[in-house]
């Protein structure tokens, strides 16, 4: 398999333009339905789920690399979309026959629902910072 680089954004702590992000975005989700598109069986008997297996194996690697000490959960979150995105390269051209506007119209699906997703979780990022959280305290007397 090739080992594409999946990162989604630039280097840790520096903030990018929002033509960057999308760039950023656009790539790495080439490289991971490539990824997929470039496996290949190792042996007779390997089922598609050995491939997803492998592909999950190289894009877990390769996040955890680039993001380092990071909670397990981030990591496997963006793996699993990167992995499913990786699955599509994989299946696509071996179920229909090769398309140019299919494929651009299929990045274009991926990268809108990215961006949805983003937007989704910036909005409730905000609702949240708003939010008082009370806690009830009880004083214990001996």
């Amino acid at each position: 398999m090739s080992e594409e680089n999946l990162n989604p954004g630039g280097p840790a702590g520096q903030p990018q333009s929002p033509e960057d992000a999308l760039n950023a975005i656009k790539a790495s989700i080439a490289n991971a339905f490539n990824l997929g598109l470039q496996s290949q069986p190792k042996n007779q008997g390997d089922t598609l789920s050995n491939i997803v297996q492998e592909i999950e194996q190289t894009i877990y690697a390769q996040l955890k690399q680039v993001y380092g000490d990071v909670p397990d959960d981030f990591i496997k979150a963006n793996a699993e979309f990167f992995v499913q995105v990786a699955t599509m390269g994989h299946i696509v051209p071996r179920v229909c026959a090769f398309d140019k506007d299919f494929q651009g119209k299929l990045f274009q699906l991926i990268e809108a629902r990215v961006l949805e997703t983003q937007k989704a979780a910036q909005e409730k990022a905000k609702e949240e910072q708003g939010q008082i959280i009370h806690e009830e305290k009880k004083i214990i007397v001996p």
